[in-house]
C-alpha cells in the first residue's frame, strides 16, 4: 500500500498526526451531506444609499419599510406601473435581491453534478464549486430614456444549476502570506477547528464557503454570458454581497456545524494546531505527475497536518508518496497516521516503569558467626534502578532498555578463608514495530558466585527470556485492540541440584530472597500498566471516520485506513 512508505519522523515532515482524504471521497461524502442538508434560506436585499450606490439591507427591515412587501413574491414580468407593491419598493429605494439555500440543485442526479472540490496542486487555490438547492434573484430596473421600468425575477431552473466557482486559499499558517492570518481571532478559531469535528465535511464546507479565504472573486457558471442574469449576479451577488462578506470573513451562504449526539471515544491525542496541504498524485520519482488522468486526480489528497502537545507545527511540504493506491480507492477514503515518534513516546511512558521494576541492584554480606564456625550469607535487592534507554531513529526496533548492575561482593576472613559471595544482574528489553504487530522482548540475567572457604561454585541463577507479540486490530471508532501471544525461555541454572548443596543451607535463604525479587519478571500483558498505552489508544477523527485496517509503515508510523462515516 502507498501508506506503507509513510515517514513522518523524517526531518522534512515532523507532523505528529496526518489525516489524508482523497478528492473523490470528499466529493462523494459532501454531496451525500448536501443532499440531506436542511440549511436555512438566506435572503439578501440591496437598496440604493443616499449616494445612489448599492448597499445591503436586512430583509426584515425591508419588510418593515415597505409594509410587508416581499419582492420574491412578485412574479416575473410584473408591470411596475400596475403593481401596487412596486411603488412601496421604489419608496424603499429597492434595487435587487436574491434568495438562496445551500444544497444540491433539483433535477440533476448527484453523480452528474460537477466536482464540488477540485484539489489541483496548490493549497492556496483549491477550487470549490458551490451549489444551491434554491436560488432566486429579483431586480427592479427603473425607467430610463425611452425604456419603461421593468421587473426581473429569475429562478435557477431544474436540471441546469448555477455554479459559484471559487478559488479558496486553505493555508492556515500564520507565517504564510495568506488571508487566514489577517482574520479576527474568533473567525480563525471557527476555521481552524481543533475539536472532535476537525475532519468533518461539515467543517470543510464551512471553510470552503468562507468568503474571506477566497482567492479573488468567484465566477458564475451555468449562466449565459452577457445575459441579464449574469449581469445581475455579477453586480449584486459578487459585487455587493460577496465583497461585503469577504471583509468580515463569513461563509457566503452560511453552513452550520452540527455535532453528532452519539457518544464517541475521545482521541488519545488532543490537537493543538492544524494546517491543510494538497498532495497531487506522485510518480515513482516522488514528484507530482505532470499530466494526471481523471482517476489519478481523484486520488489526490487533502492532508490535515496536525500538531499535539503544543509542539510547533512544521511548514507544509509535499509528501513523496501517495496515500491511497488505485486498487484501494473502493475500500478506503484515506488514512489517519500517527508519527512513529509520537506513538513511541506514548509507548515509552508505559514501558519505562515496567523496565525499572526489573532492573535490580543486589547487595551482599558474608559474615562468620558462632565463634567463626558458621558462614552467614545475606542479600538485599533494590528494584527500580534506572536503565539506559535508546530510541533508534531507523529500523523496526524503536525502544531499547539496557541495565547492568554494579558488582556486589563481600567476603569473610582473610583472603575469603571464611567464604565469599558475588552477585550482579542485567536486564534488556526491545520494543519492535513491524507489520500489524508490536513485539516486546525481555531478558533478565542474575549471576551468582559463592564459596564457603573450601568449596565454590557459580552460575546464572536467573536466565529468563520473554517475548510477547501483540497483534493490532481496530474498532470502527478508531480504538486499537490487541491479541497477545507470549513465549518464554528459562535457562536458569538450578543450584539446588549442584554446587549449592555443598555450600550449606544458608545460601538457600539467599536464593529465596532473590526469587522473591524477580518473581514479578513477567510479560507486560500480565502487568497492570504497560500495554494500556496500546490498548487504550484512540485515533483522532472517530466522529468523522470509520476505521478499518491498521498497521505500521516501513518507517514505523502507525497507519489506519479510514472511510467517511455517514455525515449528519
Amino acid at each position: 500500500m502507498s501508506a506503507s512508505k509513510s515517514f513522518l519522523s523524517d526531518p522534512r515532515y515532523g507532523y505528529d498526526v496526518v489525516v489524508a482524504v482523497t478528492q473523490d471521497s470528499i466529493n462523494a461524502t459532501m454531496k451525500q451531506f448536501l443532499n440531506k442538508l436542511e440549511e436555512p434560506v438566506v435572503t439578501v436585499c440591496i437598496v440604493a444609499d443616499e449616494n445612489a450606490r448599492p448597499a445591503l439591507m436586512d430583509f426584515a427591515r425591508l419588510l418593515e419599510e415597505t409594509g410587508g412587501v416581499d419582492p420574491f413574491a412578485i412574479p416575473a414580468g410584473a408591470d411596475p406601473q400596475t403593481t401596487p407593491e412596486m411603488e412601496r419598493l421604489q419608496h424603499a429605494r429597492f434595487m435587487a435581491g436574491f434568495r438562496a439555500r445551500l444544497g444540491l440543485p433539483p433535477g440533476v442526479p448527484p453523480y452528474k453534478l460537477p466536482h464540488l472540490v477540485e484539489l489541483g496542486s496548490d493549497t492556496a487555490a483549491v477550487t470549490f464549486n458551490m451549489l444551491c438547492s434554491e436560488f432566486d434573484i429579483v431586480q427592479f430596473i427603473p425607467a430610463g430614456g425611452y425604456s419603461p421600468a421593468t421587473w426581473l425575477h429569475l429562478t435557477q431552473p431544474a436540471g441546469t444549476p448555477w455554479i459559484i466557482r471559487s478559488k479558496v486559499d486553505l493555508r492556515l499558517s500564520e507565517v504564510d502570506d495568506n488571508a487566514y492570518h489577517t482574520l479576527p481571532e474568533d473567525v480563525k478559531g471557527r476555521i481552524k477547528n481543533l475539536d472532535a469535528d476537525a475532519f468533518s465535511v461539515q467543517q470543510l464546507l464551512f471553510d470552503l464557503t468562507n468568503a474571506r479565504l477566497a482567492a479573488g472573486r468567484p465566477e458564475i457558471e451555468g449562466v449565459t454570458p452577457g445575459s441579464d442574469l449574469e449581469l445581475i449576479l455579477d453586480r449584486y451577488f459578487l459585487g455587493v454581497y460577496f465583497d461585503q462578506l469577504q471583509k468580515g470573513g463569513q461563509p457566503v451562504l452560511g453552513t452550520a456545524i452540527t455535532h453528532r449526539a452519539d457518544a464517541q471515544l475521545p482521541s488519545s491525542f488532543a490537537l493543538t494546531d492544524l494546517n491543510f496541504h494538497v498532495n497531487p498524485v506522485a510518480g515513482d520519482d516522488g514528484r507530482p505527475l505532470p499530466q494526471p488522468t481523471l482517476e489519478q486526480q481523484g486520488l489526490a489528497t487533502l492532508n490535515y497536518l496536525c500538531a499535539i502537545n503544543h509542539r510547533a507545527l512544521p511548514p507544509a511540504v509535499a509528501f513523496s508518496w501517495n496515500w491511497v493506491d488505485p486498487q484501494e480507492k473502493s475500500d478506503f477514503h484515506g488514512v489517519a497516521v500517527t508519527n512513529k515518534t509520537a506513538f513511541v513516546d506514548r509507548l515509552r511512558l508505559a514501558l519505562d516503569d515496567h523496565a525499572r521494576h526489573n532492573c535490580v541492584q543486589p547487595s551482599v554480606r558474608v559474615t562468620l558467626e558462632n565463634f567463626y564456625t558458621t558462614v552467614k550469607y545475606r542479600l538485599e535487592v533494590s528494584s527500580y534502578q534506572e536503565p539506559v534507554v535508546v530510541a533508534p531513529t531507523t529500523g523496526s526496533v524503536v525502544l531499547q532498555y539496557d541495565y547492568q548492575s554494579e558488582r556486589a561482593y563481600d567476603e569473610a576472613g582473610v583472603s575469603a578463608i571464611g567464604g565469599s559471595l558475588e552477585m550482579k544482574s542485567s536486564y534488556h528489553m526491545d520494543a519492535t514495530l513491524a507489520g500489524d504487530t508490536i513485539t516486546i522482548t525481555q531478558h533478565l540475567l542474575v549471576y551468582l558466585s559463592a564459596n564457603n572457604g573450601a568449596i565454590s561454585g557459580d552460575g546464572n541463577v536467573v536466565d529468563r527470556t520473554m517475548t510477547d507479540t501483540y497483534t493490532l486490530g481496530i474498532t470502527d471508532q478508531g480504538e486499537l485492540t490487541t491479541t497477545t501471544v507470549s513465549q518464554s525461555t528459562d535457562n536458569s541454572q538450578n543450584p539446588d541440584t549442584g554446587w549449592l548443596d555443598f555450600l550449606g543451607g544458608f545460601l538457600h535463604d539467599v536464593l529465596d530472597r532473590l526469587d522473591e525479587s524477580v518473581r514479578n519478571f513477567v510479560s507486560p500483558s500480565f502487568h497492570p500498566v504497560p500495554m494500556n498505552a496500546v490498548q487504550d489508544y484512540v485515533f483522532p477523527g472517530g466522529k468523522t471516520f470509520a476505521f478499518k485496517a491498521v498497521g505500521f509503515s516501513d518507517n514505523q508510523d502507525l497507519v489506519a485506513h479510514i472511510t467517511y462515516a455517514d455525515p449528519v
